[in-house]
């Protein structure tokens, strides 16, 4: 039985940091890892899903006595890790120079455009 609570307190703890570091705050955490997608490396997808299966199993008491415990812990260490170490404001600065830059290069683009077709025509 104590293994089971520490398997739920693993996965609560997995779905708080999953709701602070990627604003996933939503449903189970199977549900949360299908909705990180791209945003976690496969590793941690894999590990985060291992927790979630064995917190599925440790609900059932047959089932919880086939649960490797270090497997299990050590999945929960390596995902808690990459997870800790995500940086939001970073993530953040990240996606606002993404969209600055892809907006600079098509108004690049166009004025360039522009300028070939007055070219073209002799306006130039």
């Amino acid at each position: 039985m104590e293994h089971a609570e520490t398997i739920k307190s693993n996965a609560n703890t997995l779905r708080a940091l999953m709701a602070k570091r990627l604003g996933l705050k939503r449903g189970s955490l199977t549900r949360r890892v299908s909705k990180a997608g791209r945003r976690l490396p496969s590793g941690v997808l894999r590990d985060i899903s291992i927790v979630a299966e064995a917190e599925k199993m440790a609900r059932n008491p047959r089932l919880a006595k086939r649960l490797d415990a270090n497997a299990t812990k050590s999945a929960f260490d390596r995902a808690s890790t990459h997870l800790k170490a995500i940086d939001v404001a970073d993530r953040r600065k990240g996606l606002a120079l993404t969209v600055m830059g892809s907006m600079a290069f098509n108004l690049l683009a166009a004025v360039t455009l522009l300028i070939v077709v007055l070219r073209w025509r002799g306006l130039i």
